[in-house]
């Protein structure tokens, strides 16, 4: 008999079972305080940025420790993570930045977030420098990994022996028992034309985000994301991701969680918000 599949990334569990799932978007790397804040909330997902700041994989590796709760591994009983944490990496895609996803995902993180994909030479490069080189004959051996082999961090961070981690650590859905994600943020008209080919020939592409931000500012629209052509845009990926399968993300205000997920999104991207009601009620008491 054989034995059953450990599914090691939340996520992809969820995304399986044809749940949505929720994340909270960006948080700056290292900033610990908005670390333990999601990591006790209820996100199954979480991003950390090193796309717009600096690339510190020191910061990176004590932001993963706090995100470890020992007392939700033990109520889990299992070593599934929870929140998952990914990174959203500089532009690999764009300058062949191998190096910036081995040592990202040395660190244990179960996801990378892949900026301006927009070609299906980006999403083969990036799924190239994310994989360990397959065993030959394998179903699944193209594309042929070049991750370099470094058994300290990543496994022990994940709970396992570096051959656990070795047969856990592969691209989903390109491998049916890979345990890391990479989500593409398709963000310009030239990703929009090439989504459906990116779907087809990249089958490691585990999810795709579809980025209105720097789509208004490629179309012209300088930020504004809400601007009805950006906004078509993104039900053109949306709709090719519908009919390849593959799930669709996008950032929502609370108000637009109930129209993001009615339109089929099912990875919903809503951060938490920060208030100052004290101060603006004192202000209104004090005429300021």
């Amino acid at each position: 008999m054989m034995p059953a599949r450990i599914r090691y990334n939340k996520v992809i569990d969820l995304l399986e079972q044809n749940k949505s799932v929720f994340c909270s978007g960006m948080v700056w790397n290292g900033n610990l305080d908005d670390l333990t804040f999601i990591a006790d909330s209820a996100y199954d997902m979480l991003i950390i940025e090193m796309e717009h700041q600096g690339f510190s994989l020191n910061d990176l590796r004590l932001s993963l420790q706090f995100l470890l709760s020992r007392k939700r591994i033990a109520a889990q009983a299992n070593l599934q993570a929870d929140p998952v944490p990914m990174v959203r990496i500089p532009p690999n895609l764009r300058e062949r930045n191998q190096w910036v996803v081995k040592q990202a995902l040395d660190t244990g993180v179960y996801g990378l977030v892949l900026p301006h994909l927009n070609t299906v030479e980006d999403a083969q490069a990036a799924m190239v420098a994310a994989r360990y080189p397959q065993v030959p004959g394998v179903a699944d051996f193209e594309p042929q990994g070049e991750r370099g082999w470094w058994q300290r961090i990543a496994p022990r961070y994940w709970g396992l022996t570096p051959q656990e981690y070795y047969d856990a650590a592969d691209l989903w859905p390109l491998d049916p028992d890979g345990n890391i994600l990479l989500m593409g943020i398709v963000e310009e008209p030239e990703g929009v034309k090439n989504i459906r080919d990116i779907l087809r020939d990249a089958k490691g592409i585990g999810a795709i985000w579809a980025g209105p931000g720097d789509m208004s500012v490629a179309m012209g629209h300088r930020g504004n994301a809400g601007h009805p052509e950006v906004q078509d845009n993104l039900l053109k990926i949306l709709a090719a991701c519908k009919d390849a399968g593959v799930p669709c993300a996008v950032g929502a205000t609370a108000a637009e969680v109930p129209t993001r997920l009615e339109q089929g999104f099912r990875i919903i991207i809503t951060p938490p918000e920060k208030t100052t009601l004290g101060l603006a009620e004192g202000r209104r008491i004090s005429g300021r």
